[in-house]
């Protein structure tokens, strides 16, 4: 026999194909308790497997997601699939993972195929901030979409997931710009994206505040380890070509990304420059691997894991047909302090706080306001 169908449980159940789709829907209506144990058995024995297509077509649903990143190799990103993708998995959701390789053109085609998939939401972590045709194309074809991470446009303007990147980005510069002599290398990440927008203020207004500004240098990456290496190691060599007499140009380094810092930590190792003796070195994520490094990282850690799940929540929400009077659930990041950044006073800015990841996690510098993770 070949591939069963819907008609062939129909037949041998001896009852009508819209019976045995209310069964496999899990609908209760028209349908006694022992003919629906008849066809459940039927189904078992003869290992039938509906076809998805028409169960999509039937009910207008196809109980998939689709969960778009734009760099896979980074490990910043699998920590958010894994927090999206447990919550759809308990409420019956299978993900399609699309990794656009910061390809705004790959993530256009990965839309239209998720389009084509007939998928029942999307969870968007774009490739870029300013470029919202993929947003309005989904929105046209009446897909619910969540941002996750980057924003399009105004944060409020659409439903998304995002942490404080300005508060993370300012607790973490003025910690370095504590000491009187720092002098601030930061690396940030591409100039249109919007957590590159948004560590890019709070370095700067934490310069202004320190009254730095003079001693701050901006830098622009593209959040790899190469980009991370190629700017130390560059300033470093602008360094040795000055004269005897001229400082050293920078004394710490804070990086949009631990990926970054990570880099950077490899280009002062190869030029024999002790961290955090020398120069002390920040990041941002906290990701794995920042504990492992030598010396372990001091990063701005968010909680990312917690950031896919509620991007999961508020979409299954939205497809629900609730519409949540905030849009936009922020998540406030942590600076904790490891290997590369030097002790601080008790009683300075970032006095210590609590244990956490092998590190210390300081309390916040200011009482800057944050929204909460919440949806309302």
């Amino acid at each position: 026999m070949g591939k069963l169908t819907i008609t062939d449980i129909a037949r041998l159940a001896g009852v009508s194909k819209a019976t045995v789709s209310r069964v496999l829907n899990n609908r209760a209506e028209g349908v006694g308790a022992q003919k629906r144990a008849q066809i459940l058995k039927l189904v078992e024995e003869t290992g039938f497997q509906p076809c998805s297509t028409a169960r999509c077509l039937a009910t207008g649903e196809s109980r998939s997601i689709g969960l778009v990143i734009p760099d896979i190799t980074n490990p910043f990103y699998p920590l958010l699939v894994r927090g999206a993708e447990r919550r759809l998995n308990e409420c019956g959701y299978s993900l399609f993972l699309c990794n656009t390789d910061r390809s705004l053109e790959t993530e256009e085609a990965y839309v239209r195929v998720l389009i084509e998939k007939r998928v029942d939401g999307v969870i968007l972590d774009s490739a870029g901030s300013m470029h919202d045709a993929h947003v309005r194309l989904l929105e046209d074809n009446g897909i619910p979409i969540v941002l996750l991470d980057r924003a399009i446009g105004h944060r409020t303007s659409r439903y998304g997931v995002f942490v404080d990147n300005q508060r993370g980005a300012f607790e973490a510069a003025a910690h370095l710009l504590r000491r009187d002599d720092c002098r601030l290398l930061f690396l940030n990440g591409p100039a249109g994206l919007s957590q590159s927008i948004e560590r890019r203020a709070g370095v700067e207004e934490a310069a202004r505040l320190a009254g730095a500004t003079d001693r701050l240098r901006v830098l622009e990456g593209d959040f790899s380890v190469d980009s991370g290496f190629r700017l130390v190691a560059g300033a470093l060599a602008e360094t040795q070509t000055a004269a005897k007499s001229t400082p050293a140009a920078f004394n710490a380094v804070f990086a949009a990304n631990d990926v970054m810092a990570i880099g950077a930590l490899r280009a002062l190792k190869q030029c024999g420059i002790p961290v955090p003796q020398e120069v002390e070195v920040m990041g941002f994520d906290d990701i794995e691997l920042a504990g492992m490094v030598d010396p372990p990282l001091s990063t701005v850690s968010q909680p990312t894991l917690e950031m896919g799940t509620a991007s999961a929540d508020l979409l299954l929400r939205l497809i629900g047909g609730e519409k949540p009077r905030r849009k936009a659930v922020i998540m406030v990041p942590q600076l904790v302090l490891r290997g590369t950044t030097r002790s601080v006073a008790v009683g300075g800015a970032g006095d210590l706080g609590s244990k956490r990841s092998a590190g210390q996690v300081a309390e916040p510098v200011t009482q800057r306001q944050s929204a909460v993770g919440t949806i309302r």
